[in-house]
């Protein structure tokens, strides 16, 4: 009688064993599924929004062509300058609508030597682009990612002109850079846009005189303030907006090398300038009017963050700007 109990004790612990090892099991597959499931969620809702954003990307780029087109069949060719180059302005393989601004300079400042330096050219070939692919004309392509300059480079392979280069550019580097590769002197466009120590490169540079020069400003440190980031400032790790330099900063040291400021592109990211002893039907534009609010790529008329924004997050962080 007791080695049957014995037995029913055992058999029930074994039961209740059993049953716990189940309970467990089957707890661990619900939270594996829970989890798997979560994972799924998260992979579908940030696919979602990448969708979203690439979509709203091409309906304000479309935006942008289907405007362009309005301009040219209905505003009048002339007008006064330099409004009638923003009347001009259009996209084909620039990132805004700087393709548009840079042909109508051209045609008031008329080809030189149909050379070009492009600092910071991307996959896509930056500002000059549309010359090196559209127009054919030859240069320097610079950049620090070695894939984009790949990618661009058997883009460009039928156009023996355009020397593709994979290099980060610094003040230390850059004339050496520029005179190696043949462009010094006289060159129709230099365009620098690196997003980090822009102003500091463009300082160094000896090189070369361009006719026409585009700079990239960072729009988030307002219409007023002549500021950059330090020459020595560490990009990694920063705020978004931490980068560059203001538009006044960049055009106070354009006209100290003998260049006026003419117009910013639409979407508050490039500014143009032109030599002082080119085209000088094309009066200079004061920073406070030219300056425009950096806008955004996925909606229509919609400023981005703005200045006080950009400088809080700064400051925030005790990030040095360098008055210049």
């Amino acid at each position: 009688m007791f080695a049957l109990q014995a037995d029913t004790t055992r058999s029930l612990d074994d039961l209740r064993a059993a049953f716990a090892r189940e309970c467990n099991h089957r707890a661990a597959a619900d939270a594996t599924t829970r989890r798997r499931a979560s994972d799924l969620a998260r992979r579908l809702a940030d696919q979602l929004e990448h969708r979203r954003k690439v979509q709203a990307k091409w309906q304000t780029g479309l935006s942008w062509q289907v405007n362009a087109l309005i301009r040219c069949l209905y505003l009048p060719a002339e007008g006064s300058l330099p409004f009638n180059l923003a009347a001009r302005r259009f996209k084909l393989r620039s990132q805004h609508e700087e393709d548009g601004y840079l042909l109508a300079l051209l045609r008031e400042v008329g080809a030189g030597s149909r050379r070009f330096v492009e600092i910071g050219c991307g996959r896509s070939g930056g500002n000059a682009a549309v010359l090196a692919f559209e127009l054919g004309w030859g240069g320097l392509m610079v950049d620090a990612n070695q894939a984009s300059v790949e990618l661009l480079g058997r883009r460009l392979a039928n156009n023996s002109a355009i020397h593709c280069v994979v290099a980060e550019v610094t003040p230390e580097t850059v004339n050496a850079l520029l005179t190696e590769h043949g462009c010094v002197g006289e060159v129709d466009l230099l365009s620098i846009d690196i997003d980090g120590h822009d102003y500091w490169v463009f300082k160094a540079l000896e090189a070369c005189r361009p006719r026409v020069l585009i700079l990239e400003y960072n729009a988030g440190f307002g219409p007023t303030r002549s500021v950059t980031i330090p020459r020595d400032a560490v990009l990694v790790g920063a705020p978004k907006g931490y980068s560059g330099a203001s538009l006044a900063a960049l055009t106070a040291l354009a006209a100290h090398k003998g260049y006026r400021l003419v117009a910013c592109e639409y979407s508050g990211v490039n500014a143009f300038y032109l030599r002082n002893d080119v085209a000088p039907a094309i009066p200079a534009q004061p920073v406070e009017r030219a300056y425009r609010p950096q806008m955004s790529r996925l909606e229509v008329d919609v400023e981005r963050a703005t200045p006080d924004t950009v400088l809080r997050r700064i400051s925030e962080k005790n990030l040095p700007l360098q008055d210049v």
